[in-house]
């Protein structure tokens, strides 16, 4: 995943501006982004005219309805989720428009505004927090480190609960920690279907169905292969997952997603909190910065599949109020087993949406075989 060694990295200046800058004047900055010369190729998907004065002919924007296999594909994926927050709700959204942004300075890139409807995003909240995270097989940032309990449940245990250094691991923490620390920045990073390493930048494993390569969740296959047909049209195949669990201020350095077997398009899904996404086929040209908002995807095909990218910065209590200020608890149905799979993994969920008001969730999905 790291990017060859290159000492024109024109990426770097964007993250010493970005770094302590209000989100207040990313905003004016997102509307106008001739304001600042550091700014002039941040590109607003929801305000476009002064990014095309700056840079004429760069973007093509198409629009596009929810088609009845559009939203069949969408409700699928909340069916399929082992506990629903959304049953039905996104019937609501046919014949609605969505847009798809191409950028001809990154060939192959495709920006998709706020194409995860709200009732997608609260799913994917919880589906992330109940179901990605607990199975022992997918693996995060904390296990060399800590003896994560099993199931790993981010909120059904109380906040003060310690989490122990690793007893098997060569480079076990020095001190114990405990679920509030994990639940506000510790934790940075979970791994899905092909388990990569971080260490060696390779997956330990090529064959499906084993430890280093276990099967990919069903629910979110369901929800990016119903992508894919009706509003990518692409051939994806989802087979490994990286999510991100971003805090104000964090960042992530340019790289390029080299160690797939694949060439598949790579998807990029944001929830929560607002960030600037820097996306750029030469690391020592200055990159498109993009505004990424909860419900955006970002598809990286074509040339852009390796291109580099990174994020700038990502700023707290900026996610939307229908994350904020929904109550996670209102569909628990002990009748209905589909609204909580099990209730010792259903609780705690009073805690989502102020979690949400801090977090941006990143789910970059990829292809791993030819």
């Amino acid at each position: 995943m790291d990017a060859p060694a290159n000492n024109e990295n024109a990426f770097k200046p964007l993250y010493k501006f970005y770094k302590h800058l209000p989100y207040e004047a990313f905003d004016e900055y997102a509307f106008r982004p001739s304001s600042a010369p550091e700014t002039a190729n941040l590109i607003d998907p929801l305000f476009l005219d002064e990014y095309e004065e700056l840079h004429p002919g760069d973007v093509t924007v198409s629009s596009f309805l929810y088609t009845q296999e559009t939203v069949d594909a969408l409700g699928a994926f909340i069916y399929d989720s082992k506990s629903q927050v959304g049953v039905g709700s996104v019937s609501s959204y046919l014949d609605s428009t969505y847009s798809e942004i191409r950028v001809a300075s990154v060939p192959g890139l495709r920006i998709y505004p706020g194409i995860l409807l709200p009732d997608l995003q609260r799913q994917l909240i919880v589906n992330v927090i109940e179901e990605y995270l607990p199975p022992k097989d997918h693996l995060t940032n904390l296990h060399p480190s800590y003896t994560i309990p099993e199931p790993f449940n981010l909120f059904g245990y109380p906040s003060d609960l310690k989490i122990m250094p690793s007893q098997t691991s060569s480079t076990p923490a020095q001190t114990p920690t405990t679920l509030d620390a994990l639940q506000s920045r510790k934790l940075r990073w979970v791994t899905l279907g092909g388990q990569y390493n971080w260490t060696t930048k390779q997956y330990p494993s090529w064959e499906p169905h084993t430890k280093g390569f276990p099967d990919f969740p069903h629910s979110l296959t369901t929800l990016l292969r119903g992508l894919s047909s009706s509003i990518f049209k692409s051939s994806l195949v989802p087979e490994a997952s990286i999510i991100n669990f971003y805090s104000d201020g964090d960042i992530l350095s340019p790289h390029q997603d080299v160690a797939e077997k694949s060439h598949a398009d790579l998807a990029s899904l944001s929830i929560g909190c607002e960030a600037v996404f820097f996306c750029g086929l030469d690391k020592s040209k200055p990159p498109l910065q993009i505004r990424v908002r909860s419900g955006d995807i970002i598809l990286m095909g074509g040339e852009s599949r390796f291109a580099y990218h990174g994020v700038g910065r990502v700023w707290d209590r900026t996610a939307p109020d229908y994350l904020t200020e929904f109550d996670y608890t209102n569909n628990i149905l002990p009748s209905n087993p589909k609204t909580c799979a099990a209730p010792e993994v259903c609780r705690g969920r009073e805690n989502y949406s102020e979690w949400i008001l801090s977090k941006r969730i990143n789910l970059n999905i990829r292809q791993m075989l030819d």
